[in-house]
């Protein structure tokens, strides 16, 4: 009976907490990520009132904004016609140009298939219904997962030009990007401090104290999640786990609110503490960058989210060994427990 509860227990562990990572973001997405470097918009030539430039990320996605009836072409970087916005609203893709494939991704590491070819006649295909387009454009950040050799915060380490066709006239957007200052290491200190103090309050035998901890925890990061999912456009693909994962481990808190004075052994509480350890430090882990890199592609305070994600790495890494612990030695619960 034993095993059958603790096969049941990690099946249910298994199935929550792998379709959450495995299965919550669009496939091929490359959303924006912390970076140490920041661009900037310098000149738009000539300047155009039906144009408004943003950049996304830090320095990942260079936007687009356009007067409602305007047609605006943005030329990819062979010359070719890459982005259209149509004067009826409309956005199209150039699925011959061939920086439609190398904007998949940051660094321009994706394959362009054999047809896409700059000097091929556009084969544009619609990919929004709006005026405005975020899209990676790799004349407006590094191209390097390394800092420029030499270069000290405060730098200039590139200038690029996007050149437009607007309502049939030229038009240049310059930008520039700058090395940043890193990251103060009080807030990663503080992470762990009070990461340390929930861990060893999850580590207890006090069911009650463990899940006020996971929900406390949770609701912290998945409100800093969802901050972070909503601070950037839908077309950068931000990723799903930045709140799937919380409401995950948020919902095995409540499980053993629920339950952990109904259950006549521990195998269900330490399979929910598997659940909620595992979705908080898959969480944790995968913006652990956002600690040491200077920006972090979020509207929330950054130095506040950085505390959150120490916080919820460590506390999950120690619900999980928790969990996993009893799942290998379950026990008879005292009711006074």
């Amino acid at each position: 009976m034993a095993t059958r509860r603790i096969v049941v227990a990690l099946v249910i562990v298994g199935a929550t907490t792998s379709s959450a990572v495995l299965t919550a973001d669009p496939a091929a997405a490359d959303a924006a990520g912390p970076t140490d470097f920041a661009t900037e918009v310098v000149a738009i030539e000539p300047a155009d009132d039906r144009l408004a430039v943003e950049i996304i990320g830090g320095d990942s996605f260079v936007q687009l904004d356009v007067e409602a009836g305007s047609d605006v072409v943005v030329i990819g970087y062979q010359g070719e016609p890459y982005l259209w916005f149509r004067s009826d609203g409309t956005i199209s893709e150039n699925t011959r140009s061939p920086s439609t494939w190398q904007n998949a991704e940051r660094y321009g590491t994706a394959d362009i298939p054999g047809f896409a070819n700059a000097e091929a006649e556009p084969q544009w295909r619609e990919i929004a219904t709006s005026t405005s387009w975020a899209w990676h454009d790799h004349r407006a950040h590094w191209m390097n997962d390394v800092d420029p050799p030499g270069a000290q915060p405060g730098d200039q380490i590139l200038e690029g030009v996007v050149p437009l066709i607007v309502n049939g006239e030229n038009v240049r957007i310059t930008v520039a990007s700058f090395l940043l200052d890193p990251p103060a290491q009080w807030p990663r200190i503080i992470g762990a401090l009070i990461g340390l103090a929930g861990a060893a309050a999850v580590l207890t035998r006090q069911r009650s104290l463990q899940a006020l901890v996971i929900v406390v925890v949770a609701c912290s990061a998945g409100l800093f999640g969802w901050v972070a999912f909503g601070s950037v456009p839908a077309e950068t693909a931000p990723s799903m786990r930045l709140w799937v994962l919380p409401l995950i481990a948020a919902g095995a808190a409540a499980g053993i609110a629920l339950l952990h004075k109904r259950l006549t052994t521990t195998v269900y509480l330490d399979g929910f503490s598997v659940a909620a350890g595992v979705s908080l430090a898959v969480w944790g882990a995968q913006r652990l960058d956002a600690v040491t890199s200077a920006l972090i592609p979020s509207n929330a305070p950054a130095d506040l989210d950085r505390v959150i994600i120490v916080t919820a790495f460590v506390v999950g890494v120690a619900l999980a060994i928790r969990g996993l612990y009893g799942l290998l030695r379950p026990q008879r619960i005292n009711h006074g427990v």
